[in-house]
């Protein structure tokens, strides 16, 4: 068995996704049930939209050791083929609601799953492009 070496630099393992990170889990535990408003709602869109591309490529660097470049662009594809059709496809969000009820109580999360349907939140999806920069950026250093 080949020993892979861990990255000198990481996509996702960056201040710029784990300040992504830190305010999608701030948005969804205290923002959002103190406020409820359009913000609130829009921030964990952006907080996805911006860190999903960086995490699925950083598994698929894990994974696969797949070429920085590859795994960005496949990461930011799969990210927006799944946000918008969470978003926009009513089966897909139910079907995704199902999952994480039924894998919540085992992960400690109590309490009911809930996604608004709103074609408005696929403007987030210009943070995907933005993503792939920085993830280009950041491996190229």
């Amino acid at each position: 068995m080949i020993a892979r070496r861990w990255p000198v630099r990481s996509e996702f393992f960056a201040p710029l996704p784990i300040a992504a990170l830190a305010l999608l889990v701030t948005n969804d535990l205290w923002l959002k049930p103190l406020f409820h408003n359009a913000l609130t709602g829009k921030l964990s869109d952006v907080a996805v939209c911006f860190l999903m591309p960086l995490f699925l490529s950083e598994l698929l660097g894990i994974a696969f050791a797949w070429p920085a470049g590859r795994r960005l662009r496949v990461a930011a594809v799969v990210t927006a083929v799944i946000f918008t059709a969470l978003e926009v496809v009513p089966p897909v969000t139910r079907w995704a609601l199902a999952g994480l009820s039924a894998v919540g109580p085992f992960l400690g999360i109590a309490g009911r799953f809930r996604m608004t349907t709103d074609w408005t939140d696929l403007c987030c999806l210009l943070l995907i492009p933005l993503a792939v920069r920085y993830g280009d950026k950041r491996l190229a250093q």
